[in-house]
């Protein structure tokens, strides 16, 4: 059995968040980019595994008892699967840069097209809005983990 733990200096949950802190700097100054945004969402799922390694039922729970934390899986599952398929992955029903003119109208950069989630129903009930900016949202789940992490 392996003893490998971490990533280099990456080693608990907390050095997590740090990434996550430069992960959100990156979102911040590009609005657009979707692998910023990818990146962030991934790391900011994967906290709730370092924090329960070994314990499945205490990380579904975790992930369940927040809205926040259901749409952070579902993204996060959807990006990195291409497709969230699980079940219990019933947050986000799409999500699309907004644009103010046609791609390929001006030159990329002339417009920032930020990302935009948009949530199901069901999710709307919960969260409060149909749809949130990834900025917005990002900014809300660092909170979130910075306050929350061991």
């Amino acid at each position: 059995m392996s003893s490998f733990k971490g990533f280099a200096e990456l080693r608990v949950p907390r050095d997590l968040v740090k990434k996550l802190e430069y992960d959100l700097d990156r979102v911040l100054k590009s609005p657009q980019d979707q692998y910023a945004a990818f990146d962030f969402f991934v790391t900011a799922e994967h906290i709730v595994d370092w924090i329960h390694p070994d314990d499945r039922r205490a990380r579904e729970e975790v992930r369940s008892s927040s809205s926040l934390l259901r749409i952070t899986s579902h993204l996060a599952n959807g990006v990195k699967h291409f497709e969230a398929k699980m079940e219990h992955h019933q947050s986000v029903a799409d999500v699309e840069k907004s644009r103010y003119v046609e791609a390929g109208y001006v030159e990329d950069g002339y417009f920032e097209d930020p990302l935009v989630i948009h949530l199901t129903t069901e999710e709307q009930r919960s969260f409060g809005q149909s749809s949130i900016e990834a900025t917005v949202l990002a900014k809300q789940v660092y909170e979130y983990w910075k306050s929350n992490a061991p």
